[in-house]
C-alpha cells in the first residue's frame, strides 16, 4: 500500500495539487440534487419528516451531509445519527448526548434531558438524520417518533430526515411503521447518474485539483463510466485505481490499460453486472 506521502508525490509528477479523486466525488450539481435539496430545506423549516432513498453509493450521505454543513448555526441545530444498530433506549441515550446533556441509562431521564435541550435551543430548529434509516429497529425509530409529537399542543419538535436504501419506503409501509409512514411529507429517490453526468463528474475532479480534461484517453474515460454505472460512489473508487495505474506505470496520461486494470481491481463495477435471467417456466 503506497503511504500518502508516494500518493501525494505522485500527484506532483502530474502537475495536480492534490491526488483525483480522493476526497470522494465532486457532486455534481443536477436538478435531482437540487431539489432534493430544497426539499430538505423545507423539512427543517417546517420541522417535518423526510425520506430520501435509492441505491447504494448513488450520494444520498453525501448530499444530506455537505446540505447539512451549510446550514446557519444560528437557525438550525443538525444532528446526524449514523449508528443503525442504536436501540430504541440508546437512540435517545445518543441523542441527548448530542444535545449537549449527560445521558443516562434510564429512558425517563434521557426524555427530560431532551426536553431541556429542546427549550434551550431557543428559535434554532433541530434537524435530527438517521442514516441507512433501513437498518433501525422498530423500537428506535418508534421512539423519534413519538418525540416528535413531545410538545403535543404545538408544532413537531424537529425535522427528520430518513436516509435510506430502496426497501425502506415498503418497510415503512408494513402495519408496526404506519404511524411513522403516515407523518412523511416528502419523499425522494436518488438515480444513478446519466452517462453524460457521469462524464462530468471525472472531467470535473480532474479539473478541480489542476489537471486538464484531455488527461484521460476518451476511451478510458468510456469505460469507468459506463462501468459505474453511474454510481457516484463506484465511479470514484474506479476513477481514482485507474489513475494510481496510470501514475504508478510512470504515464502522463489515464489510458484504456489503466481504467481496465482498476476494473480487475475494483470488485463492485455494477454497469458490468449482467442482469439476470429468468428461469424458463415449465410447460
Amino acid at each position: 500500500m503506497k503511504s500518502e506521502l508516494d500518493l501525494h508525490r505522485l500527484a506532483r509528477q502530474w502537475g495536480a495539487t492534490a491526488v483525483p479523486f480522493s476526497q470522494g466525488p465532486e457532486w455534481l450539481e443536477t436538478p435531482a440534487t437540487r431539489n432534493a435539496v430544497e426539499r430538505l430545506q423545507q423539512t427543517a423549516v417546517l420541522r417535518s419528516v423526510l425520506l430520501l432513498a435509492g441505491p447504494n453509493g448513488v450520494g444520498k450521505s453525501a448530499l444530506v451531509g455537505g446540505w447539512l454543513r451549510g446550514l446557519d448555526p444560528r437557525l438550525f441545530c443538525p444532528v446526524p445519527l449514523t449508528q443503525a444498530t442504536l436501540t430504541g433506549s440508546s437512540i435517545l441515550a445518543t441523542l441527548a448526548a448530542k444535545l449537549g446533556k449527560p445521558s443516562t441509562f434510564r429512558r425517563e431521564r434521557n426524555l427530560q434531558l431532551i426536553e431541556q435541550a429542546l427549550s434551550e435551543l431557543e428559535r434554532r430548529l433541530l434537524v435530527v438524520v438517521l442514516d441507512e434509516a433501513q437498518n433501525y429497529s422498530h423500537s428506535a425509530l418508534e421512539e423519534l417518533r413519538l418525540l416528535l409529537g413531545l410538545n403535543l399542543a404545538e408544532a413537531p419538535a424537529f425535522g427528520l430526515v430518513l436516509i435510506g436504501d430502496d426497501y425502506l419506503l415498503r418497510t415503512l409501509q408494513l402495519q408496526h411503521h404506519r404511524a411513522l409512514y403516515s407523518r412523511l411529507a416528502c419523499q425522494i429517490r436518488l438515480e444513478p447518474w446519466s452517462l453524460t453526468q457521469a462524464t462530468q463528474y471525472v472531467e470535473t475532479a480532474l479539473v478541480a485539483v489542476g489537471l486538464s480534461k484531455t488527461v484521460i484517453e476518451s476511451s478510458a474515460l468510456e469505460l469507468l463510466t459506463k462501468a459505474s454505472g453511474g454510481v457516484a460512489r463506484s465511479l470514484c473508487l474506479l476513477a481514482r485505481a485507474a489513475w494510481l495505474a496510470a501514475a504508478t506505470d510512470g504515464s502522463q496520461k489515464l489510458l484504456l490499460a489503466h481504467a481496465q486494470k482498476a476494473i480487475e481491481q475494483v470488485p463492485y463495477a455494477p454497469g458490468l453486472l449482467q442482469p439476470s435471467v429468468a428461469a424458463p417456466e415449465a410447460s
